[in-house]
């Protein structure tokens, strides 16, 4: 009696296992099946990214740069698969519409005016406990390392990279760290190593290492610094901070500073030589209504001009033509946004600024070169009518102009430039549950 109550007791625990253990599968494919439910589709994103650009610059001498491009970028990103695993894609794309053959080097097309594709971003994630790692080609905006994203297609990178928050989450320190092996330029589809990017000789092959923390909000208060290393090439440090006060209700004052250093490194395989230099500048704005005023001031150091070989100047004189970074240069900016909201033109935005710059040598003989005056001018259109119909809300225009005066001994020369840029935008999110 005793065995056979054990047997039975002991068959209907193994039926109970087998019973939970087809719940525990069914329960987990339910759940695998929602996981990749919300992967491919409800969390899923995807965009088309139209833009047509035109720029037309004469130079003192011919020949002159003009083309009108077409084009823009198609890009999928998945949901985060049990909030651990994300991949991304981007296909860029830029076809001549109007390109001389004589009028080449506006970098909106390949050289010679040729159209192109490229695969600019492709790239894995993986993210745990609020810090994420992402493997190859990728969109970078890490300060001096940047998708400059001045024409047709930005600059991307090939990169293998950690990022996240420090500290508490109601006030972190956003950091990146990582290896970036290559970059693709804005004008051309292909990537090349760091070392190529910044001028080396063809024989030397180099990647980068690179590490940024940013704090705090520019409204506020903002600390930003970065440092990359290029072995043998070049080493950067950028840093700079903005401190805003509220004076009054309507009425408020952002103060700014940076400072760069940067030089060669190792082997000096750049030039062959070592070198170094740095970068300063403050800025100042006032934001009264629909008006901000903003003053700045740069200084170059005289040993060297400063390198920008990974994406585009950042210092506060960066102006449409010119960057104002040459050895030894000084500058000096003031500059004027209207929001044209307050008038009831909801949307319009005019941005203009004078650029002087001086005391610019060439760092192999200390010769001067020449004193170089920038004006430029910006009429921005973002469709912002509450009235406008939903699918036209992503169109943005953008019309730009600048004038360059460069005074040498006994004479002047000018610069004359032109761009009208079209951006319109289409995304598709999944249903998210």
């Amino acid at each position: 009696m005793g065995w056979e109550f054990l047997r039975v007791a002991a068959a209907r625990l193994a039926a109970s296992f087998v019973l939970i253990g087809f719940a525990l599968s069914a329960a987990h494919a339910d759940t695998l099946r929602d996981e990749l439910q919300r992967f491919l589709h409800d969390d899923a994103e995807a965009l088309v990214h139209i833009r047509s650009y035109f720029l037309d610059r004469t130079n003192p001498t011919p020949p002159n740069n003009a083309a009108w491009a077409g084009g823009g970028w198609i890009g999928l990103k998945t949901g985060w698969f049990y909030d651990t695993f994300q991949m991304g894609a981007v296909g860029y794309t830029t076809q001549p519409l109007w390109a001389p053959p004589t009028t080449d080097g506006t970098n909106l097309l390949a050289p010679g005016q040729y159209g192109f594709f490229t695969l600019g971003q492709a790239y894995a994630s993986l993210r745990a406990k609020g810090q994420t790692f992402t493997g190859y080609r990728q969109f970078l905006d890490e300060l001096e390392v940047n998708p400059n994203d001045d024409r047709m297609i930005p600059n991307t990178f090939e990169a293998y990279a950690l990022s996240g928050n420090l500290g508490p989450d109601h006030d972190p320190v956003r950091y990146f760290a990582g290896y970036v092996a290559a970059m693709k330029f804005k004008g051309v589809p292909y990537f090349i190593n760091m070392a190529a990017r910044a001028g080396a000789p063809a024989d030397v092959t180099a990647g980068m290492w690179l590490t940024s923390l940013k704090y705090g909000e520019i409204d506020t208060f903002r600390l930003r610094s970065s440092v990359y290393y290029v072995p043998d090439i070049l080493t950067s440090n950028y840093n700079d901070f903005s401190v805003g006060l509220s004076i009054t209700e309507a009425f408020r004052a952002r103060f700014s500073g940076q400072f760069m250093v940067q030089g060669s490194n190792g082997l000096n395989l750049l030039t062959g030589r070592p070198f170094g230099t740095f970068a300063a500048g403050s800025k100042m704005e006032l934001m009264w209504g629909p008006a901000t005023l903003w003053g700045v001031f740069t200084q170059t150091g005289s040993a060297y001009q400063y390198q920008t070989p990974y994406g585009q100047w950042i210092g506060y004189t960066k102006q449409i033509t010119k960057d104002f970074d040459r050895a030894g240069e000084r500058a000096w900016q003031v500059g004027l946004i209207l929001d044209f909201a307050a008038i009831d033109l909801p949307g319009l935005t005019f941005m203009g600024s004078a650029t002087l710059g001086a005391n610019a040598i060439n760092p192999a003989n200390g010769a001067p070169l020449s004193r170089i005056n920038e004006y430029d001018f910006d009429l921005i259109y973002q469709v912002a009518s509450k009235d406008a119909p939903d699918w036209l809300k992503p169109l943005n225009l953008r019309a730009r102009a600048a004038f360059v005066d460069q005074f040498e001994t006994n004479y002047m020369t000018a610069i004359t430039e032109y761009r009208l840029i079209l951006n319109y935008e289409l995304t598709w999110k999944g249903t998210r549950k």
